[in-house]
């Protein structure tokens, strides 16, 4: 079936205008133009397309495929003329910092904010783990901060957007907005990013955004389905299995819409079961003491990304060795003892759902009931 790339030999030929209005596949591509680099002069997208920076070395898909993406956008009359600006991109290990986001000019004035999702560095996923303990992490921050500064520079309407933490970002940044930046929003997508903190969940900012959320997960969603996601999503079919439906190039399309299933498939629910127990029953300064001392060990591997980590894996496990022998009994203890509870809670949340479809299922001629 058509994914996104489909979705641009078929509609790029027609300008984004009242006959054919900028829609939700519109929303995701022009969230998934943030992952790429951008000059801090303004662009169009036919020219950003036009002068890609050489890939580097260590490549992960999703990005990869998103550099063919901007390629194929930057040949349509649909995005080749848009106009990209105000692009930040910043990443501070002493912060547990990623953030990125660009903005995106759209043909009746209105402003599409793409803030990006984690990336492949280590720094970015440390981060996104932080987000069990911690509210505002940094880039939530400067998410905030980066609405204000463009909605204060910039007239019109304004759309926010973005994929995995992109996505949480920018419902973040939308609650957290002064309720006059908040009038001029229409809209906040959200492409399987992960919820809020419950602080968030329960504020008058959310509360006044929450009707224009626009949340979308796959079948098998797991990303988006932690911490307090927002209760209203449609469930888009993938042709990827697990979490590698996280990546929206595997997400399915019937031609300007998604191709939608009535809700995540059992795996996903067992999942979101799983660690929602979990993190019920584990303090935050306990979910801080497992995060820190994970991340800790993956960056004693010497390497600064996640793809690094299988480069050279003999030489990065031993540093991963190294480091774990410095770790208190404590520290050590705890860690086994979290694991431990989470594959408990896994395995009893496995056999709760295989009982009760036993329980369902239908009683055949032969059958003796129980």
């Amino acid at each position: 079936m058509p994914n996104m790339m489909d979705y641009l030999l078929w509609r790029g030929d027609t300008p984004i205008g009242r006959d054919v209005p900028f829609n939700d596949v519109d929303s995701l591509i022009a969230a998934t133009l943030s992952y790429q680099t951008y000059p801090a002069e303004p662009v169009l997208v036919q020219d950003a397309a036009a002068h890609l920076p050489p890939p580097p070395a260590i490549e992960i898909n999703f990005v990869k495929e998103g550099r063919a993406l901007l390629s194929a956008a930057g040949m349509t009359e649909r995005f080749s003329g848009l106009r990209i600006h105000r692009a930040i991109a910043h990443t501070d290990p002493d912060r547990d910092m990623q953030f990125a986001a660009i903005t995106l000019d759209l043909p009746d004035g209105t402003h599409y904010i793409a803030f990006r999702g984690t990336d492949n560095t280590i720094v970015g996923w440390r981060e996104d783990f932080n987000m069990a303990f911690e509210s505002p992490v940094p880039a939530q921050t400067a998410a905030v901060a980066y609405l204000a500064q463009a909605a204060a520079a910039l007239p019109g309407r304004l759309i926010l957007g973005g994929h995995s933490k992109g996505g949480n970002l920018a419902i973040y940044a939308a609650a957290h907005a002064d309720p006059e930046v908040q009038q001029r929003i229409i809209a906040v997508y959200s492409f399987d990013g992960p919820g809020l903190d419950d602080a968030t969940m329960a504020s008058d900012g959310y509360a006044r955004i929450a009707p224009r959320i626009r949340s979308f997960v796959p079948q098998t969603s797991v990303v988006g389905m932690l911490l307090a996601y927002h209760p209203q999503y449609t469930v888009v079919r993938s042709d990827a299995t697990g979490l590698l439906q996280h990546d929206t190039f595997t997400w399915q399309l019937m031609g300007a819409h998604f191709t939608q299933v009535p809700e995540v498939d059992a795996s996903s629910q067992l999942v979101n079961q799983t660690v929602h127990t979990w993190l019920s029953r584990v303090s935050p300064e306990q979910r801080r003491r497992f995060v820190n001392t994970l991340f800790d060990l993956l960056e004693a591997s010497g390497a600064s990304t996640m793809k690094e980590l299988l480069v050279d894996v003999p030489g990065r496990a031993a540093g991963i060795l190294k480091a774990l022998q410095k770790v208190d009994f404590d520290t050590a203890l705890m860690i086994i003892t979290l694991s431990g509870d989470f594959l408990s809670i896994g395995a009893q949340n496995i056999l709760g759902h295989l009982r009760a479809r036993r329980e369902d299922a239908p009683i055949t001629e032969g059958d003796t009931p129980t």
